[in-house]
């Protein structure tokens, strides 16, 4: 586990690998040829909140464990001191989650 904490909006996750994918007539596809797709993610820790322009708050209602969807362009990659790639991402630029 890291030691590195997420703030206000932000969420901490780590990427899922997007794994080779196989058709139905045994062809593989490698995942770094397939469509664009948007990108999984395993959240981490989650940030203390939002508050709006009145300043009233809201909690993110996201918790560790939780698989999300989102654009690996929105995401900034940081490494804890063991060199464990993690990202941090607003909870707003998320798309959606995926059911377990």
């Amino acid at each position: 586990m890291t030691s590195i904490k997420p703030l206000g909006s932000l969420i901490l996750m780590k990427t899922i690998k997007e794994e080779d994918r196989t058709t139905k007539s045994g062809l593989v596809i490698a995942a770094a040829f397939s469509e664009p797709t948007l990108n999984r993610g395993i959240v981490v820790a989650v940030g203390t909140g939002d508050n709006d322009n009145s300043g009233n708050h809201y909690d993110i209602l996201l918790e560790p464990g939780d698989v999300v969807l989102y654009s690996p362009n929105q995401a900034t990659e940081v490494e804890d001191d063991d060199g464990e790639k993690y990202y941090f991402i607003n909870w707003r630029q998320l798309f959606g989650t995926v059911e377990k």
